[in-house]
């Protein structure tokens, strides 16, 4: 048997069973969700069903509606971002507000307010790999002069629009390089309806950052594929040292990728090159240490944070996290990291936590364990939307036209405990439909992983698979850790609504 077709087998060994568990997941928050919906919103829901089963039927019989919609394409299309801007917009003005866990400590630093809570003293003293947002974000405020905080929010705000449609454009770019163009816009409608046009522009912290280095990775790869090209290796070189500063877990496509070049190529068998193997490990090493480098040395002489190394949460902090209650944020297994000073005695401490909880959940507990943590991670359509206390609240624009009041209904509520408005994680009951699309996308994406065997399918298939091992072995517990690798599902879907398309169309010959 071929290298290629056993590595497909050993991805699928991993990547099938996981999806059946998101996928099933995934449908059975639906009858709940379902029950929230607004009377309304069911009637128009299945009113624009029938228009569209209606105008699919007839675009089949009629070939002028083809030729008069091949005709309008390009207006419809320079429309439809247009209104998609307008709409992103709206959501900034309407729901910009305070927030709270870590993107509320970020602001806090920058303005020097940060000693109202003792722990965030040292909070890059534990957490240092968010150290890089926490300089875009100092100097993003100094070189716009930005004097408050609620007038910094909202300008980064206006920046996540920005990194969002700039990683759809590259995502865009690679998909149809990779793929195809029909490829390529049907992961850029999932993309667009499951994350451009719900409000995460209003949450300035590292999730968008990581999808837009996710469609910088796919997007370098379309262009050079075999690594020959000294700019391209350069670039590459630079995003993967931009990844491990910004989001660690996003250089699981680097790692998938070295995976999936070591099996095609042993099974072609190239001629090893010194020459060539030093000019590919110069080109990405200098663009890595490009960037590397110069923050990492800031990092220990900057004038915004003092940082001291011994505090870092370890590995194993996170890994035993990662095993209690839901496999999410444990309060306890912090407070205690912190109290431990020492890193050597703090380790050990993981190490025995880990070690205690496995026991007490055994072999078959611990499997059980993982399949409900993989619902957790996978199972939300909405990502995690206010899934975590003050997530986002009081909204500080007051002056606001009709459209956006709208918004802001359909996606907070009135906290009665607190007397002000919340971010609503039913989203006014409409939750059920990015929910039952993101179901649609889990079978696409299962459909997908069906058979070929392909080299970019195997990259993506391997990176899907490292993104949900390290989701199951580290802190996880919802699905806002999912929004980094969103690229590689959304393109996978594609691939397999396609796949669904040329296969449908077989059948009818």
């Amino acid at each position: 048997m071929k290298f290629e077709k056993i590595s497909n087998k050993l991805v699928d060994f991993f990547l099938m069973p996981l999806l059946v568990i998101s996928i099933c997941g995934s449908i059975s928050l639906l009858p709940t969700l379902l029950q929230l919906i607004p009377n309304k919103a069911i009637l128009c829901f299945i009113g624009l069903l029938i228009l569209a089963y209606v105008g699919y039927s007839l675009l089949r019989v009629k070939e002028k509606f083809f030729r008069i919609l091949n005709k309008i394409k390009k207006p419809l299309l320079v429309i439809l971002i247009c209104m998609t801007l307008i709409w992103q917009l709206m959501l900034v003005r309407a729901l910009s507000g305070k927030f709270g866990w870590d993107p509320r400590i970020f602001i806090e630093y920058i303005y020097r307010i940060s000693s109202k809570i003792s722990n965030d003293k040292i909070y890059f003293s534990l957490y240092p790999n968010n150290f890089l947002l926490l300089v875009i974000e100092k100097f993003f405020q100094s070189i716009f002069s930005i004097k408050t905080p609620n007038g910094l929010i909202l300008k980064l705000n206006f920046l996540n629009i920005i990194i969002i449609d700039v990683s759809a454009i590259l995502l865009f770019g690679a998909v149809k390089k990779l793929f195809s163009k029909r490829v390529a816009y049907y992961t850029i409608f999932l993309y667009w309806i499951l994350y451009m046009m719900w409000p995460f522009v209003v949450i300035p912290y590292t999730d968008n950052w990581s999808i837009l280095v996710s469609a910088l990775f796919l997007f370098i790869y379309s262009r050079n594929q075999n690594f020959k090209n000294f700019s391209f290796n350069f670039c590459f070189g630079i995003v993967t040292a931009f990844a491990l500063l910004m989001k660690p877990s996003t250089v699981i496509f680097v790692i998938a990728m070295v995976i999936v070049k070591i099996v095609f190529n042993l099974q072609r068998k190239p001629k090893v090159e010194i020459k060539k193997i030093i000019e590919l490990f110069a080109s990405l090493g200098l663009g890595f240490i490009v960037l590397y480098s110069p923050v990492k040395i800031y990092q220990q002489h900057n004038n915004i944070v003092d940082i001291e190394n011994v505090r870092k949460m370890p590995v194993t902090h996170f890994i035993a996290m990662g095993m209690s209650g839901n496999g999410g944020y444990n309060s306890n297994d912090v407070t205690e990291n912190i109290n431990i000073k020492s890193p050597q005695k703090r380790n050990k401490y993981n190490v025995k936590l880990i070690r205690e909880r496995l026991s007490q959940m055994g072999l078959g507990g611990y499997l059980k364990f993982l399949g409900q943590k993989q619902i957790n991670d996978t199972a939300d359509g909405s990502f995690g939307w206010a899934a975590e206390g003050n997530y986002l609240y009081e909204p500080f624009i007051r002056n606001i036209n009709k459209i956006e009041n709208h918004i802001r209904a359909l996606f907070m509520h009135i906290d009665v405990n607190q007397g002000y408005l919340i971010a609503d994680a039913n989203m006014s009951g409409y939750k059920f439909f990015p929910q039952i699309i993101w179901v649609v996308a889990l079978l696409f994406i299962f459909l997908a992983s069906i058979g070929d065997s392909v080299e970019t399918l195997q990259l993506l298939k391997y990176t899907i698979v490292g993104g949900f091992v390290f989701l199951l072995l580290f802190e996880g517990g919802r699905s806002r850790y999912l929004i980094q690798f969103l690229p590689y599902l959304f393109t996978l879907a594609g691939v397999g609504l396609n796949k669904l398309i040329i296969l449908k169309s077989k059948v009818k010959k």
